[in-house]
């Protein structure tokens, strides 16, 4: 209606992890909402062109009693979502911004109508991580993909992470119930002691690079 449409699907991203005791699978459905106003709607620089929100948790794993590895949020917009689920032709077959907007429009249509699953690409990745001690926020620590061993011991390789559109619902409440109800809140209070130590300019540990929404986020 005037130009203005939308488009929601849900996602559903699986991380699969080999263990000495075997393979561990873990999930999350996403919900995807990709809107698009017409360039008459255009004030300045916003508006006018197609966003997109995500909401939804990370999806993790459990790969020993208590361990976990997640995959932070990641919408899988451009460039990521374009080398899962949108085409990559050498020449778009468009020389316009009307153009643009009805291959956006198509790719969008075929998304919402798929029941497809894909790896995703090394290179679109999520940022993994784990928690040396899952009831301190302050342990985590990033996971490199091809080199699990060195946070979880021998025996741990990542096999796939993998990004699929689904009709199962959201997913919502499993980060908690693995890290507990008061995980965010400490996590919180330890920032705020940390940043009245060194102020904002000093040097964050990678724990307090990390956002709440990098697990939980929409709703």
């Amino acid at each position: 209606m005037l130009g203005f449409h939308s488009w929601q699907w849900n996602q559903k991203v699986t991380i699969i992890v080999e263990t000495p005791d075997g393979v561990r699978t873990g999930d999350s459905v996403q919900n995807v909402v990709w809107y698009e106003s017409p360039h008459w709607s255009k004030i300045g620089d916003s508006g006018g062109w197609f966003t997109n929100d995500l909401e939804g948790e990370a999806a993790f794993v459990e790969v020993a009693p208590n361990k976990y590895l997640f995959a932070l949020l990641k919408t899988y917009d451009a460039p990521s979502g374009n080398k899962v689920f949108r085409p990559q032709p050498v020449k778009r077959p468009y020389s316009t911004a009307d153009g643009f907007r009805n291959q956006i429009r198509s790719e969008n249509e075929a998304i919402r109508a798929s029941r497809e699953t894909r790896e995703i690409p090394r290179a679109s990745f999520p940022t993994l991580v784990t928690f040396t001690d899952p009831t301190d926020p302050s342990t985590a620590v990033e996971v490199e993909p091809e080199n699990l061993e060195a946070v979880f011991g021998k025996g741990y390789r990542l096999v796939s992470v993998r990004l699929g559109i689904t009709t199962e619902p959201l997913k919502t409440g499993s980060v908690e119930q693995a890290l507990g109800h008061e995980f965010f809140k400490i996590w919180r209070a330890q920032f705020d002691r940390l940043f009245k130590e060194i102020g904002p300019f000093g040097r964050f540990p990678f724990a307090f690079k990390l956002l709440k929404e990098d697990f939980i986020t929409g709703g």
